[in-house]
């Protein structure tokens, strides 16, 4: 089922601005950053202890699910992400127990990972997300 917490996602209007908020706020620094184009959004990821932190900009103003985020809720908490061993699997079990989700097949992420939204009306208003991943993320 559910590993551990993968990350945090925190939706932004400026990545450069909020990399250096989080800099001199916490002194912690990017992992890795990189940009995703075919869902329209750039992404860092923070290791704070065991979980990173996903800061998500929109390639543009308004583009992709981030910046139609933004521009209706403002900057802020997005989604929460669980990391789990077979995804497959994981969305097999969900579909089979009529929970709705974003994606029933699982998509490409960040750092090479895979996929899968389920809608928040499933899980008390909270966006969340299901991360396969091959190995951690390293510092680019």
């Amino acid at each position: 089922m559910l590993n551990k917490i993968d990350h945090i996602g925190i939706a932004v209007r400026n990545l450069e601005k909020a990399l250096e908020d989080y800099r001199t706020l916490y002194g912690v620094f990017p992992l890795k950053i990189e940009t995703l184009p075919e869902i329209s959004v750039r992404m860092a990821f923070i290791k704070v202890g065991e979980v990173l932190v996903e800061l998500l900009e929109p390639t543009e103003p308004g583009a992709g699910r981030i910046g139609k985020f933004l521009d209706e809720k403002g900057e802020g908490f997005h989604h929460m992400a669980y990391r789990v061993e077979n995804l497959d699997n994981m969305l097999e079990r969900l579909i089979d127990m009529n929970v709705p989700l974003r994606d029933r097949v699982p998509r490409n992420g960040g750092d090479n990972s895979r996929i899968a939204f389920i809608e928040p009306a499933a899980t008390h208003n909270v966006l969340t997300e299901l991360v396969e991943r091959e190995k951690e993320i390293e510092g680019d």
